[in-house]
């Protein structure tokens, strides 16, 4: 079938390359001069050497390297064939972008490097690469934070705590943290007892709703037996310090992107660690739930769970006696 024309019998028509479409505007010119063209002969030049998906990505290898070998560049441009990298070599080294230099001949060696005038486009393709950084990259999604506290002086303080790196809404009792929480709420700082809806309460809606929202539980109660039966994935003891709180927010916004088997795990060694604190071991020997999440946890550990994506001090704040 013949695609050379733009549209076929169907009137449907065919997308043109922009290398194509600066043709045809190189070949008009100004409507008041009927000299000038729109587009230069050397833009579309340029354009026409970029376009080709490795020529910038190989420049920009040997941009930072005294030379790289053949196998070395097939290593760094993933995706590439040999036959696609030699010609894109191969054009590079007509243009005089790049040289090829003789290491030995037996076995035979090569490396390649920039040119002064490879050098110079490599400092054009950094520019646009910054460019493209600033004006096409997708926007980072927003972080929002619900802190949820019947305690006015706490509800201020934690929240200018994270308000500079965090969207972050409020609420001072259950019934207005449930009216606040919605899918965009990715972690939610919350006070175990408030008037109406406890915090527990408000937990087990969250959890019922099924939202992927990580919560950090805030009392000014000591860990107790109850928080075993609790899905929370962080506690923290009031007073909470400034830095306590952003490392645990941070590390709770990192474990979104877990899998479910390792949150479970990093949850449930948030409530072996926090117990094993504050009763002795002969007691916890002796509690059934305990123990049972303490079999979980060994269970998960044996099937391989990946921890190298965890940061080190959150594994650092969940010390588990014996577990490891």
């Amino acid at each position: 079938m013949d695609r050379s024309n733009s549209s076929g019998s169907s009137g449907r028509s065919i997308r043109q390359s922009p290398y194509i479409l600066l043709s045809r505007c190189m070949n008009m010119t100004d409507s008041h001069t009927n000299e000038t063209p729109v587009v230069p002969e050397s833009l579309l030049d340029s354009v026409s050497l970029l376009s080709k998906k490795w020529h910038p990505a190989i420049v920009r290898c040997l941009s930072n390297d005294d030379g790289l070998g053949f196998s070395d560049l097939e290593r760094r441009l993933d995706g590439i064939s040999a036959k696609v990298l030699t010609d894109a070599l191969t054009d590079l080294r007509e243009y005089e972008i790049i040289e090829r230099h003789e290491i030995s001949q037996s076995p035979l060696r090569v490396n390649y490097t920039l040119t002064e005038r490879g050098k110079e486009l490599d400092d054009v393709i950094e520019s646009l690469a910054d460019w493209g950084e600033t004006h096409l990259a997708e926007p980072e999604t927003e972080q929002v934070v619900l802190v949820a506290d019947d305690n006015k002086r706490i509800n201020t303080m934690h929240t200018a705590w994270l308000e500079n790196d965090y969207t972050v809404r409020t609420a001072n009792d259950g019934e207005e943290t449930l009216r606040n929480l919605d899918t965009d709420v990715g972690v939610v700082v919350l006070d175990r007892r408030m008037p109406g809806l406890s915090g527990g309460e408000v937990l087990d809606w969250i959890r019922s709703q099924r939202y992927d929202i990580r919560v950090v539980m805030v009392t000014s109660e000591d860990p107790d037996f109850e928080i075993l039966d609790m899905e929370f994935d962080e506690y923290l003891t009031k007073p909470v310090r400034q830095d306590e709180l952003h490392a645990v927010v941070a590390d709770l916004f990192d474990r979104r992107e877990y899998s479910t088997e390792l949150q479970e795990y990093l949850g449930i060694r948030s409530k072996l660690a926090l117990l094993q604190v504050e009763y002795p071991e002969e007691t916890l020997e002796t509690n059934e739930l305990y123990q049972r999440l303490r079999s979980r946890l060994d269970e998960l550990e044996s099937t391989g769970i990946d921890l190298d994506d965890v940061d080190a001090e959150a594994i650092e704040r969940l010390p588990i006696g014996g577990a490891e």
